[in-house]
């Protein structure tokens, strides 16, 4: 029996775009709580009704077609007016209610934004936040494409589209494993870095654009270095440094709890100068932000600090 067409909903948009940014059905389907076939038949009703193939199939991984990079392109444009209006005429209503999606880089995403979402919902819980972690570079592409309405990244891609505010300044450090004959902070010679097995974040984190800069003051690159590993996240790189693999840059926001209870030491590098990186807030200059947008950018502007 012929399957008949069904119209595109805004269900059936949700669940192209993670599996898209995913390039997983199973994952995206963890991530909107719903089943994996019915994720599977979303997709397919999207294809039979367009008469396109949306997704290439290999293994585990989903990877658009031409045809689906170009309608995920007007997707995330549909989402995003979809929200605005929703949220533009919530301020008819009783109190501010809706949807706001967020962008963020590890740090702020993973050790910042919940908590300040937390704070912000005991006053607005009719408010729901959807937050999406990434690298700064990505993160900076979330907003320029309207996937989200601002991100707070600790990097800066300068573009034309963007408007950069400072939010505060991180301290970077240099972490080692756990000292068990030796105090929790130790010193070591600039010379030596070169010498030790690093663990470094990847290409276009915050942190490692922030530690380029430091070392590029000396004539020197994390090139240069003696890198065993490199990780996609805070945490990953904190594991690898916990079971001793090596050295690493990390925000000390980051590792706050570990370095009280001792599971890693802190390691100072005599001859390099304190490193820190600015924490942004990002906006894309040509969109308004929904109300909800503006009550929460206005709330994160008094907790400026918070992060010292």
């Amino acid at each position: 029996m012929e399957r008949k067409p069904l119209p595109i909903d805004f269900r059936h948009l949700e669940t192209f775009c993670r599996v898209a940014e995913l390039k997983n059905f199973s994952k995206a389907a963890e991530d909107l709580l719903l089943t994996q076939p019915t994720i599977s038949g979303h997709i397919l009703d999207m294809e039979h009704t367009l008469s396109l193939r949306l997704f290439d199939r290999t293994g585990r991984e989903a990877r658009l077609t031409r045809a689906g990079e170009v309608l995920y392109q007007y997707a995330l444009k549909i989402q995003a007016i979809r929200k605005e209006a929703l949220n533009a005429l919530s301020e008819f209503s009783k109190g501010i209610k809706g949807e706001l999606s967020l962008g963020a880089s590890t740090l702020p995403g993973e050790y910042l934004l919940p908590r300040f979402i937390g704070d912000f919902r005991k006053d607005h819980p009719n408010i729901t936040i959807s937050l999406k972690i990434a690298d700064t570079k990505e993160v900076v592409q979330y907003v320029l494409q309207g996937a989200v309405e601002f991100a707070m990244t600790g990097g800066r891609l300068n573009h034309p589209s963007l408007q950069y505010d400072l939010f505060g300044e991180d301290k970077i450090i240099v972490i080692g494993p756990q000292a068990t004959r030796s105090p929790r902070k130790r010193r070591i010679p600039f010379d030596e870095v070169f010498r030790e097995p690093w663990i470094i974040r990847e290409e276009g984190s915050g942190t490692q654009m922030a530690v380029e800069r430091a070392l590029k003051k000396k004539g020197k690159s994390l090139k240069q270095f003696n890198v065993v590993m490199e990780m996609g996240s805070a945490s990953s790189l904190k594991a690898a440094v916990k079971a001793g693999l090596g050295l690493a840059f990390v925000s000390r926001k980051v590792v706050e709890d570990e370095l009280v209870s001792g599971l890693l030491s802190w390691v100072e590098v005599e001859g390099l100068e304190s490193i820190s990186r600015p924490v942004y807030t990002v906006l894309h200059l040509g969109r308004t932000l929904s109300p909800i947008g503006e009550h929460f950018l206005r709330f994160l502007k008094k907790r400026r600090g918070d992060l010292a």
